[in-house]
């Protein structure tokens, strides 16, 4: 019954869900409302108005006045077998703003406000507003996720876009989280985290923040892709990462395990020297000697390819990306001239140099 009604009201009908909840109660005065919200995927629902899951919500609210029992909103991310009568009550749910408070994901937040007390205070409006919104959940941007392979595809598709209008910090972040190895999220979660970079949404200095306290290496990985990808944002890149303080450890503490991606390391370090944070002629000894051979290898690809720039530009081709001064280059060959390495390496440095 709680199915038909939800599924066929209208702003304009009559239906009371206090009377529903009521009479239910009355003949069924040990039923468990939860099992019946559970249930409801299987009994044909198929809300296509907002009135249509707000009377979901309210009868529950109703049937369980004065026990403190929460609505059980997870069953909103349990796989329905028509996927396209769960996009359509996430929608018709999502897009209610009298629903929002009782649809909370206090199971798994994208965000929780207890080990963030400084950011509390710093952004502390903002960070009220997403705390308290529906899409603060990982489970509902997870179940959205799944719901682009099926055959409602579009209109999940649709729902996820209406969310990055709306909460562009929370879905975003929630897809750093998640980690999914979808195509399309993976898209979605570079362009998105562009758009913070170039200011485009609002609140960009929370969500690095934010981002660099949930996911920091995942947060690195993305900048270094980027660059390679567009030399152009390493300048915004370098401004986020010293904001967040990232930059000196990135830099100052190198680890082994970074050896991947000395490229953007190095890149990251002439740019930064050019505009005064540090001096690259002791930086990249200093490098060299913290990493020693485990960089040979990477040190010469970056002079090998920066060489071919330079080679480029003296043609007059222009690729986009920043050459090194000859200043650069030459505190790069004398540093490794310095370093033991296998006649193999030493060859093609000498290579390198002539």
């Amino acid at each position: 019954a709680v199915a038909l009604i939800a599924s066929t009201i209208s702003a304009d009908d009559g239906w009371r869900s206090s009377d529903i909840a009521a009479g239910v109660n009355q003949c069924c005065p040990s039923l468990s409302w939860e099992d019946v919200i559970y249930r409801l995927p299987y009994s044909n629902l198929a809300v296509q108005q907002e009135a249509g899951a707000a009377f979901v919500v309210n009868v529950f609210l109703a049937a369980t006045s004065g026990q403190s029992r929460p609505f059980p909103y997870s069953f909103m991310y349990e796989v329905w077998p028509d996927p396209q009568a769960q996009v359509s009550f996430l929608r018709c749910a999502l897009c209610s703003t009298k629903l929002g408070p009782h649809l909370i994901d206090k199971h798994m937040p994208v965000v929780l406000p207890d080990p963030l007390e400084t950011l509390y205070h710093v952004y502390h409006s903002e960070f009220t507003r997403i705390i308290a919104s529906p899409w603060n959940s990982l489970s509902l941007v997870l179940v959205l996720s799944h719901l682009l392979d099926s055959k409602a595809t579009d209109d999940a598709r649709a729902l996820l876009e209406y969310g990055i209008s709306r909460e562009p910090l929370l879905v975003t972040l929630a897809l750093a989280r998640l980690k999914i190895q979808h195509p399309r999220l993976q898209a979605l979660l570079q362009h998105n985290v562009v758009r913070f970079l170039r200011r485009e949404f609002s609140s960009a200095a929370l969500f690095f923040e934010l981002f660099r306290l949930c996911e920091k290496k995942v947060l690195v990985g993305f900048f270094c892709n980027l660059q390679r990808k567009d030399s152009s944002y390493l300048r915004r890149i370098l401004g986020v990462l010293i904001d967040l303080g990232v930059i000196n450890e990135l830099l100052l503490m190198p680890k082994r395990e970074d050896i991947m991606m000395l490229d953007f390391t190095v890149e990251l370090a002439v740019f930064a020297a050019r505009r005064g944070y540090l001096t690259f002629e002791t930086w990249f000894p200093g490098l060299l000697a913290e990493l020693g051979s485990d960089m040979l290898h990477a040190s010469l690809e970056i002079l090998h390819a920066k060489l071919q720039l330079e080679a480029a530009r003296q043609r007059g081709e222009d690729s986009g990306t920043n050459a090194y001064s000859s200043a650069e280059l030459t505190t790069m060959f004398k540093a490794l001239g310095t370093v033991s390495m296998s006649p193999n390496n030493a060859a093609n440095l000498k290579a390198l140099y002539t």
